[in-house]
Parts: structure tokens; C-alpha cells; sequence
């Protein structure tokens, strides 16, 4: 038996941040699938998201500190909570594409929290064995999914292969997300171009202009029951009356 202490950081992965978390997380996927308003939607996941960040960057800070206020058990508790919360908001932009294709900013915003909450995911499992306070006692460190198990051992290795195949989808999606935005405004310069280079080419072609005094030869036809003769008749054309 191990004579670790787990008793969690309160101010960071106690019972009422958690609490908090998932109350907040749960109200956004509802308000994400209900609500038909963009305004209502990106609001919440403005703050969602800030939420997300600050919980990142504090936990990088108070574990990576010459002093570490925080143990591994709690880093992990905030993976869970940073992980579900992430999910949602990542489900609650594909409502709001949905509402209206100006979320520039939302997505952007997106971007920041995703690039923060990932480094917090990777700098826990590179330095899992000395992150924390009590680094003797990470060894005994607990992960749940479904069943409890090392967080060190086993744990550390699903991490690395959970928390890449979610970088690279993501990667993958907000490429190709901003690369549909590119060639979609490419198409449309394109667009605007070519009625303009067509009006300009048909403003170009020579027109004929006849002037009154200008001799013409129009061909007439004279049919007989045994030839055709054809006579050229030479017509001019006077402004007098």
C-alpha cells in the first residue's frame, strides 16, 4: 500500500471547480442544440473557453513552478475536466457554422484554447514523472477510464497516443477548414474577374460605321424561267433630301 497523500488542490481541481465545470459544459451542449441564436451561443463559448485557458495556463504555472503547488493526481483531474470541456466547445462551433459563416473570431479564439490546452496535455505527460509537487508519489498516481489504473505506467502511454491522435484530427480539421474559406474566396474573385475581362474584350471589337456619302454595291438577284443573272448596282447613299 502506498502512504502517498491524494488530497487535490482545492483552488484548482476541488470539488466545486469541477462542479462548476461540468454544469457550465453541460449548459453549453444544451444551448448549442436548442437555441437558434448565434449571439446566445458564441457567448457562452466565449466564456467557456476563456475558463479553459486560465485553467490551462494555471495549471503549467503552479505545477512548473521552482515550488510546485499542485501534485500530478491534480494535473490529471484537470486533463478530465479540460478534455470534456474542449469536446464541447469544439461541437458547439460546428452550431454556430451552422447559424452564420462569419465566426472568424470565434474560430480563432478556438485555435488559442486548443493550442493552450494542448501544450498543457503534453508538458503533463513529457514531465509526468517529476511534474508536481511529491514527485515520489507520482508513481501511485491514478487514471479511471471505465477501471482504475497506474497513470504513470500504462496511463502515460494511452495519454501519448490519445492526446496525438486528437492534435493531428484537429490539426487536419481547422487546416482544412481555413483552406475551404481560401479557395472559396479564390472562386469568387475569379468570378468577379471574368464578366469585367468579357465586357472589356467586347468594348475592344471594331464596330462599322457607314458614313452617308459612302458607296456600297448591293448584289441584286433576277431570276429568268432559264438563268439566274446576278447585277451589281451601285448605290450611294446622300444626306439631302
Amino acid at each position: 500500500m502506498s502512504s502517498c497523500p491524494y488530497s487535490l488542490n482545492p483552488d484548482i481541481s476541488g470539488i466545486g471547480v469541477r462542479v462548476s465545470f461540468y454544469l457550465q459544459t453541460i449548459f453549453l451542449g444544451c444551448l448549442s442544440a436548442r437555441s437558434g441564436s448565434l449571439d446566445e451561443i458564441s457567448g457562452a463559448l466565449y466564456t467557456l473557453m476563456a475558463t479553459n485557458a486560465a485553467m490551462a495556463v494555471t495549471g503549467l504555472i503552479l505545477g512548473l513552478k521552482r515550488t510546485p503547488e499542485i501534485s500530478f493526481q491534480d494535473a490529471l483531474v484537470i486533463l478530465y475536466l479540460l478534455s470534456m470541456a474542449w469536446m464541447t466547445v469544439i461541437a458547439s462551433l460546428a452550431s454556430c457554422n451552422r447559424l452564420s459563416e462569419d465566426t472568424k473570431v470565434l474560430q480563432l479564439s478556438s485555435v488559442i484554447q486548443s493550442c493552450v490546452i494542448l501544450a498543457f496535455a503534453f508538458t503533463v505527460l513529457g514531465k509526468a514523472a517529476s511534474f508536481g509537487q511529491t514527485t515520489d508519489c507520482n508513481q501511485y498516481a491514478v487514471a479511471v477510464i471505465f477501471r482504475p489504473f497506474s497513470a504513470l505506467k500504462s496511463g502515460r502511454i494511452l495519454g501519448w497516443i490519445l492526446v496525438s491522435l486528437a492534435s493531428a484530427t484537429y490539426a487536419v480539421m481547422t487546416a482544412r477548414d481555413y483552406m475551404t474559406r481560401v479557395l472559396k474566396k479564390i472562386r469568387e474573385s475569379r468570378k468577379r474577374v471574368e464578366p469585367e475581362e468579357s465586357s472589356a474584350v467586347l468594348n475592344q471589337r471594331p464596330v462599322p460605321v457607314f458614313t452617308p456619302s459612302e458607296k456600297r454595291e448591293a448584289p441584286i438577284n433576277m431570276t429568268s424561267p432559264r438563268r439566274q443573272v446576278r447585277v451589281f448596282v451601285s448605290t450611294t447613299y446622300s444626306t439631302n433630301p
